[in-house]
């Protein structure tokens, strides 16, 4: 197992120019320290993507996708990290050694192991099992029918599960695998007969099923022969979410972007057998409908999909009802009709990939597509004309476009200003789902002091590290998930290398946020500025001190415990006389001073012990202290904005 040296890959991305990178796939203009475009990664019309050199940072704040040199590759090129810090190097003039690990090295690293690992294990074991046991026969002898090369076969790793209840589950556990953690990847489900626990897969040809950094998450078995379920799935996991999965796309990004289309296609043999026959832009869903989830990830590549479901009807249906997700999104889908009611595999199969291309010119849109359905379910009778536009009228309000509405007129028979009068008489609708709130990112919410100590950290850090240094770790108490990237910006580590690293989706994007903004305090400013941040910050933690000290002055007093009363009197008596001190500093503006006040502070406040729950109330002047919506700025207005 060969790693790239983290000394390695910290030098690729020191030497690399991201905005020579990122101009390769955006035009970009300079604004102020930053570079900014149109967002490659989502529709927009007013740019709000930023390349700020100076930090080795990209950020949109329309879509938030963020990142370092490698983020930007794996994104825009669907390349693996170590694929894209390889393709950097070469050009950075850094030469990768990917040194083997030692025996003590493996041990280590296998007693952390994840769900990656035991998949990607599971996955090796099945290619074995396939290319070179006898049980692996029947797998080579199907996968041969299809007429899949070796090439493409090993390209899209399948593998064989043999028969035999517990052969992955042993494999595994000989390999040092705990079985709990093979049940956890799904690999394994737990034996209802008493203890233990029994193979998911067994006797199938196996499909890794690949995130779009390529790794192994989960699979698809399909039967050869004996009863059961013809394509089987593992289960859901922390890792392999079937709404958010298209299979394929980990291969397929590159080509989409380059062909301005994404093939969508039922089965996971219909996407291999297309690439084979040249058509690398195909993903399918594993084996449940299109949803949102799945167009957002192909939206941010293509806006052209075309549906290539089978001519049955199954999918005719499923077709028909993914054309509302299809207008919610922003995405032009068209529908294929594959000739001979065929699936797209047997098409390029029988009659090459020359057949394909040519029922892909006859292609139509789906809209127009589902209106014809419909007429045709109905009959043309006007009243079944008019129950079709009642029901494609919202989703033609909400696109308002006049040719479509043309189009959709013709098709219904309708002269068109029949449509457009409906169109204004119906009140638009709005769903329940349309009336919330949309969803926000998972992982740690700003508190605006703490988005501000974190901008200063990033932009003065010279000016504000020796005086945040002085001040006790208790002051951020109540903020423990922002706490070490605090410490790490203060120790002087490149804020890039902090992105990389940090797993919390909030504070990542707070952080390129606050990288994309590079005025706020000047040199000058910055000392008091932290001074000021230091003091909101301690205020709630000194409040609820004192309303503890106070809780025990009441409970000593009915209770008759004297020396808790005179404890818990004198405390309250030592904050009061510090608060005033720090007063007379603030006033006096003698920074130091008020430094080693807030230090004192916060160590009593942790003396104190306040409950959990109040330990961060929001002062009123602070302002909102919560995330802000989703788009907007946890720190400033619009960068283009001056500020004071």
């Amino acid at each position: 197992m060969a790693r790239i040296p983290r000394e390695v890959v910290d030098a690729v991305r020191d030497r690399t120019e991201l905005v020579e990178v990122v101009s390769r796939h955006v035009s970009l203009q300079r604004r102020g320290r930053s570079f900014v475009g149109l967002c490659p990664f989502h529709q927009e019309k007013t740019p709000s993507f930023h390349v700020i050199p100076d930090k080795g940072i990209f950020h949109c704040f329309g879509c938030q996708a963020g990142g370092d040199a490698f983020k930007f590759l794996m994104m825009i090129e669907g390349l693996s990290f170590v694929e894209s810090v390889k393709e950097l190097a070469a050009a950075a003039g850094v030469e990768i050694e990917e040194r083997q690990l030692t025996d003590a090295e493996r041990r280590a690293l296998k007693q952390r192991a994840t769900l990656f690992d035991v998949l990607e294990a599971a996955t090796s074991f099945y290619e074995s099992v396939l290319w070179t046991r006898p049980e692996g026969a029947p797998g080579r002898d199907y996968l041969k029918k299809r007429g899949l090369t070796e090439e493409t076969i090993r390209q899209a790793r399948l593998g064989f599960a043999p028969p035999g209840w517990t052969v992955l589950v042993d494999t595994l556990h000989r390999q040092g695998f705990a079985p709990s953690l093979v049940m956890d990847a799904g690999l394994a489900k737990a034996s209802q007969r008493g203890s233990g626990s029994y193979d998911t897969l067994r006797d199938r040809v196996t499909i890794p099923i690949r995130d779009e950094r390529r790794r192994v998450i989960a699979f698809g078995g399909r039967l050869l022969e004996g009863d059961g379920p013809k394509y089987l799935n593992t289960p859901e996991s922390r890792l392999y979410h079937k709404s958010r999965v298209l299979y394929g796309l980990d291969h397929a990004r590159a080509a989409i972007g380059r062909k301005k289309r994404c093939l969508v296609v039922e089965g996971y043999f219909d996407v291999i057998s297309l690439v084979q026959h040249g058509f690398d832009e195909v993903v399918a869903t594993c084996g449940t409908a299109l949803t949102a989830d799945h167009l957002e990830r192909v939206r941010r590549l293509t806006r052209d999909v075309v549906l290539l479901m089978d001519s049955d009807a199954a999918g005719t249906q499923a077709a028909a009802r993914s054309l509302p997700l299809f207008v919610e999104t922003g995405i032009q889908p068209w529908r294929v009709e594959v000739p001979g009611a065929k699936d797209p595999d047997e098409l390029v199969r029988e009659e090459g990939p020359e057949a394909l291309e040519a029922a892909l010119d006859t292609k139509e849109p789906l809209f127009e597509w589902v209106v014809g359905r419909k007429l045709a379910e109905l009959g043309a009778s006007s009243m079944s004309r008019d129950r079709v536009l009642e029901e494609v009228l919202p989703m033609l309000r909400k696109l308002a476009d006049p040719t479509l509405i043309s189009r959709v007129a013709r098709r219904l028979g309708l002269h068109e200003e029949v449509v457009h009068r409906r169109l204004r008489e119906a009140p638009p609708e709005r769903s329940p789902e349309a009336a919330e709130a949309p969803r926000r990112p998972v992982g740690w919410k700003p508190h605006v002091d703490v988005v501000h100590l974190l901008w200063l950290l990033i932009w003065r850090r010279d000016q504000v590290a020796d005086l945040l240094a002085a001040v006790s770790p208790e002051l951020l108490a109540a903020h423990e998930q922002v706490r070490p990237t605090l410490a790490r910006l203060l120790s002087g580590e490149p804020v890039a290398a902090i992105i990389e690293g940090t797993a919390d989706d909030g504070v990542q994007r707070t952080l390129r946020a606050v990288v994309a903004r590079d005025r706020l305090y000047t040199e000058e400013q910055a000392p008091s500025a932290l001074v000021e941040i230091l003091v909101r910050l301690v205020t709630p933690l000194r409040e609820a001190a004192m309303g503890t000290w106070q809780d025990r002055v009441l409970t000593s007093e009915r209770t008759g415990d004297i020396p808790l009363l005179l404890t818990a009197t004198a405390e309250k008596k030592r904050m009061d006389g510090l608060r005033k001190d720090l007063d007379r500093a603030l006033r006096g503006d003698d920074l130091p001073r008020c430094l080693s006040l807030i230090d004192q502070i916060a160590s009593l406040c942790a003396e104190a012990r306040p409950p959990p729950d109040i330990a961060a109330p929001v002062d009123a002047h602070q302002g909102d202290a919560t995330e802000p919506p989703l788009g907007e700025d946890p720190l400033l207005p619009p960068p283009e904005d001056d500020l004071p």
